[in-house]
């Protein structure tokens, strides 16, 4: 994607001409990714029942995430060689095709098959998003346009469980996948004419490669949350290290060079984001675990929490677009590490609530994972932006599939080795409670060191590069 000169306009908008239709649709793209995986977490159990996959419900997402991975990466390959409209267009209706395949599937080996080209849609729209970000928009607007995409996740949360629950009980599950289809489609004239307009860098270098080593990852992610499913636990155990054997491996080769070890800059802020998705996705998901166990709080209240750190990601989110434009490149590596710290406080708290009393209440879920929305808002996007400022020239494609890909693998990695830890804990007859703590401590663990590899990053320099776009 070609340089383009500094805008001339004395107070550039994401909303302004130039940009309103790339906002627009890059925000429409977000909340479709959203509002399928909060429909299909609503309507799963309904569709299970239906067409006979309650022993393969863990697939039902799984389905989606591998082939994500895969999608993630070739379009992050494509979209430094070729126009991102192309690669949009080619993405947009590997998503739909999936809606129409997963909403009309008579079996579940024809939803995994839905699924499955869903999450390869899904894994390029995103990624191919995150590439015009860090080209259509200069620096200084860059935490703007992540915090309006942050804000796609609000309403889906919001109404997207109730909508899609309805929808199943009066209609069918399939009009879950179906009534995607509208918005799918308007968010083509919305994006392709802006997206035609940056040019490629139509770079070659190890495209093939990485697309190989992206479908290893795939299979070896595959194979891990396979193992944690098999019984007895030693096979089970050799599967997942196999797995996970592949995926450090590949991850490594797919990642930028010094990611693991958090070199300062761009490697050091892919991996807080990683560290910090991954360890505040690891606490809440036992955190709703626990409410619903043990803590006496009823599913519906439970999703209160959701809703609550929903709106507060996108307000911790709006206030780090605030700060930077009050503040510059050269504060972001102290908003990161803020971000993360204040996650880290509150998953600490609500681990130790767990470990020590072995107990936990809905009060305290709302007003520690509310802290922890606030903390994630300011730090998720505030990587994004470090990231894409130190990013090499032309690379942009391959940053937004590292983001995504470290994402993908902190998150599926930690709920699982999670979930172990409380499997162990109640398969050696100790409490729930201690299970669910143990999962928490992995958690907060990894959010201590996203703390660490944020202040890493304190070596951004105060004015940033051109953008290219």
């Amino acid at each position: 994607m070609n340089d383009r000169s500094t805008t001339s306009r004395n107070h550039p908008s994401i909303w302004d001409k130039e940009h309103f239709s790339i906002t627009i649709g890059s925000i429409l793209a977000f909340t479709i990714i959203a509002f399928q995986g909060l429909a299909l977490a609503t309507i799963a159990p309904v569709l299970a029942e239906d067409i006979g996959g309650r022993n393969l419900y863990g697939w039902i997402f799984s389905a989606f995430l591998l082939p994500q991975i895969v999608g993630t990466v070739y379009a992050g390959r494509e979209v430094d060689r070729h126009s991102p409209a192309r690669v949009f267009l080619i993405h947009l209706v590997f998503f739909t095709l999936g809606c129409i395949v997963a909403g009309a599937a008579p079996s579940i080996s024809w939803l995994f098959l839905g699924r499955a080209i869903q999450g390869f849609g899904a894994g390029g729209i995103a990624s191919c998003v995150y590439a015009v970000v860090s080209s259509a928009y200069e620096d200084k607007l860059r935490p703007a346009i992540l915090a309006a995409t942050s804000a796609a996740w609000v309403v889906p949360s919001l109404i997207g469980p109730a909508i899609a629950g309805f929808v199943a009980e009066q209609w069918s599950w399939r009009w879950a996948f179906f009534g995607l289809i509208p918005i799918l489609l308007a968010i083509a004239p919305l994006t392709l004419p802006s997206y035609a307009r940056i040019k490629p860098h139509n770079l070659t270098a190890k495209a093939d490669r990485r697309l190989q080593l992206a479908i290893v990852l795939a299979i070896a992610t595959g194979l891990f949350l396979a193992g944690l499913e098999i019984r007895p636990w030693i096979a089970g155990a050799a599967v997942a290290a196999m797995g996970l054997g592949g995926l450090i491996t590949t991850l490594t080769r797919l990642l930028p060079e010094g990611t693991f070890t958090a070199r300062p800059v761009m490697p050091a802020a892919i991996l807080a984001r990683g560290l910090g998705l991954g360890g505040f996705a690891v606490v809440e998901t036992y955190l709703i675990f626990s409410l619903k166990d043990f803590g006496g709080v009823s599913a519906t209240r439970v999703g209160l929490i959701l809703t609550v750190t929903s709106i507060l990601w996108t307000v911790g989110s709006w206030l780090q677009s605030r700060w930077d434009r009050a503040t510059g490149p050269a504060h972001r590596p102290r908003r990161l590490a803020t971000g993360f710290a204040l996650v880290f406080a509150a998953a600490l708290g609500i681990f130790l609530c767990v470990a020590i009393l072995q107990e936990i209440w809905l009060w305290a879920g709302l007003v520690g994972w509310g802290i922890a929305g606030i903390g994630i808002g300011l730090a998720y996007p505030t990587a994004v932006s470090i990231a894409f400022v130190n990013a090499p020239a032309g690379m942009e494609g391959k940053v937004s599939s590292s983001m995504i890909l470290i994402d993908l693998f902190a998150f599926s990695i930690g709920v699982g080795l999670g979930g172990v830890l409380l499997a162990f804990a109640e398969s050696t007859g100790r409490s729930t409670e201690l299970g669910a703590a143990l999962a928490m401590s992995l958690g907060v663990a990894m959010l201590a060191l996203a703390v660490v590899a944020g202040l890493r990053t304190r070596h951004l320099p105060v004015t940033s590069p051109s953008p290219s776009g």
